[in-house]
């Protein structure tokens, strides 16, 4: 049965589930949340550090799943591993999910990889390329990897073409990583699209870039 605090029973509310308040945190939800701890010398340590600073509350993505402790620690174990383990470069990371994120029409996901991508080394112009409909002006090993995110995307599946191009710019594991990087956060994007996300607090007027093409 649905909880009327969660918004279920009427779809037409924004959020359709409620961000979970801290104060209504079991222990439970509080241990799922755990693999989410940047590990140290993460590049996401800082951004964690400055969030803090802002705002005292976890981000409304993870507070929607601590109304689910079993679906968010089986979740996160694995976000874990793509987003502190993944053996792409950070880069290569945050511009695949940006691209993910854009052609799913996934403004939450955005934003917040918007935000934390400079950690890694993408610059302000750069992170709003990421919704341009072409690749042009990208360095050949991230053109590629951009053209691969749209590929899978739109096809389904990597061509023998793009496959090769993959193979000789990439390891067996980081090809392996970005596949599963690619559908973990369009599994996210989608979510955040069914769940009407709203923007968390610090980051309430931010959006995809004026002009972002498609």
């Amino acid at each position: 049965m649905s909880n009327s605090a969660d918004n279920i029973d009427n779809p037409a509310s924004r959020p359709r589930i409620t961000p979970l308040e801290l104060s209504e945190w079991t222990p439970e939800a509080f241990a799922a949340m755990e693999p989410m701890r940047p590990p140290a010398g993460s590049a996401y340590n800082k951004r964690k550090a400055d969030r803090k600073q802002q705002v005292r509350r976890p981000n409304n993505a993870l507070s929607v799943m601590a109304r689910y402790p079993e679906l968010a620690q089986a979740f996160l174990a694995f976000n874990r591993h793509l987003l502190y383990f993944n053996t792409l470069p950070g880069r290569a990371i945050e511009l695949a999910v940006l691209r993910v994120a854009w052609l799913r029409r996934s403004e939450y996901e955005w934003v917040q990889h918007a935000a934390a991508a400079p950690e890694v080394g993408l610059t302000a112009e750069e992170i709003d390329r990421t919704t341009a409909d072409s690749v042009d002006g990208w360095n050949p090993d991230d053109a590629l990897l951009l053209r691969a995110v749209d590929e899978l995307q739109h096809n389904h599946g990597w061509s023998d073409g793009t496959w090769n191009e993959l193979a000789e710019a990439f390891d067996t594991r980081q090809i392996m990583d970005l596949l599963f990087t690619v559908g973990a956060y369009d599994t996210l994007a989608v979510a955040f699209n069914c769940f009407d996300l709203p923007l968390d607090p610090e980051l309430e007027g931010k959006s995809f870039p004026s002009g972002a093409g498609g």
